[in-house]
């Protein structure tokens, strides 16, 4: 639940600043800014869907080895959703465990009557699905006075 607040938090900040929804740009822009840090102990990939946007984003940790050699170890994949608009609808996290991917929650995000929701669910093993969202951020869009 802490990292959830963090994250959440993050977000929060960053869309309220901007006063906007998550969009595929939004993604693209994260994207963009973690995979070009040369100082960052992660590599970023991504995969795009046929209109562009980021589908699944890949998460590796750099190990060096012996001789200045290095390795990339998987650590999280992501799998965004959107709407035709371009807003992001979810984005699913995965961990790299056991040398397979596991499915560990999902942020889920919706636009309605002017309030932008996000909510948290956590993955249920047992159940195969996702249990019911165990955390929730709810803001109302203003317009941004700067620009009027």
């Amino acid at each position: 639940m802490k990292k959830f607040m963090i994250s959440s938090m993050m977000c929060l900040m960053a869309l309220t600043s901007n006063a906007q929804v998550m969009t595929s740009a939004t993604v693209d822009k994260v994207y963009n800014t973690v995979s070009q840090a040369t100082d960052a102990a992660f590599v970023y990939n991504a995969d795009r869907v046929a209109d562009g946007n980021i589908a699944t984003m890949v998460v590796y940790q750099e190990k060096t080895l012996r001789k200045g050699d290095f390795t990339l170890k998987p650590i999280y994949r992501y799998q965004y959703t959107y709407a035709a608009d371009g807003m992001l609808t979810s984005r699913t996290k995965y961990v790299w465990h056991k040398n397979q991917w596991q499915c560990a929650g999902r942020h889920n995000y919706s636009l309605d009557a002017g309030l932008f929701i996000a909510t948290y669910s956590r993955w249920n093993k047992k159940k195969a699905q996702f249990d019911e969202p165990v955390g929730q951020i709810t803001y109302t869009l203003l317009p941004d006075a700067s620009r009027s």
